[in-house]
């Protein structure tokens, strides 16, 4: 099998050593195929799409323009 190396800060290297019985190692593997079978299903996803890259772009906008007006409204009403 072969190998990978990660480079981590000092300060999650200690905090990491404060769980010794975690095997680092396979929590890491985990992570790393649940994000691959994440990127496999959205990959499946876009294969049977009818939408253009620019319908998606265009979705997306509008997405993050009400997702941001939806914040600066919850923001206003906790100083109000």
């Amino acid at each position: 099998m072969p190998n990978v190396t990660l480079v981590i800060s000092r300060e999650l290297k200690m905090e990491m050593k404060r769980h010794p019985t975690v095997k680092w190692s396979s929590a890491v593997r985990n992570v790393i195929e649940q994000k691959l079978a994440e990127f496999r299903e959205a990959e499946n996803i876009a294969k049977r799409s009818k939408f253009s890259w620019r319908d998606w772009k265009s979705i997306n906008e509008k997405i993050s323009k009400s997702a941001a007006k939806h914040a600066k409204a919850l923001l206003h009403e906790g100083n109000g």
